[in-house]
């Protein structure tokens, strides 16, 4: 049972990056521009450093204090949106 979940997970994890390729691919025709063609052979390589980077990039932890207060500053703040779009200000 094992063998045929890793068999899954692989084959899910292949066919992810393969529409990942063909939608930057379609984007870049899109937007008239070559497209990711650097790494590999028409850049089929490209998502697997772009993974890396982002693993390897230093994470951001928010302060407890602020995660906090932060619903209640959103909502002082969308409460005054809400007051100057009804023209109450």
């Amino acid at each position: 049972m094992s063998e045929i979940g890793l068999l899954i997970s692989i084959v899910a994890v292949v066919f992810a990056l393969f529409v990942i390729l063909v939608e930057r691919k379609l984007l870049a025709y899109a937007m008239r521009r070559v497209g990711p063609m650097l790494m590999g052979r028409n850049g089929m390589f490209q998502i697997l450093l772009d993974l890396v980077k982002l693993l390897s990039k230093e994470t951001f932890l928010i302060p407890r204090p602020t995660s906090v207060l932060a619903p209640v500053f959103l909502t002082l703040f969308f409460t005054i949106q809400l007051m100057f779009a009804h023209n109450y200000v």
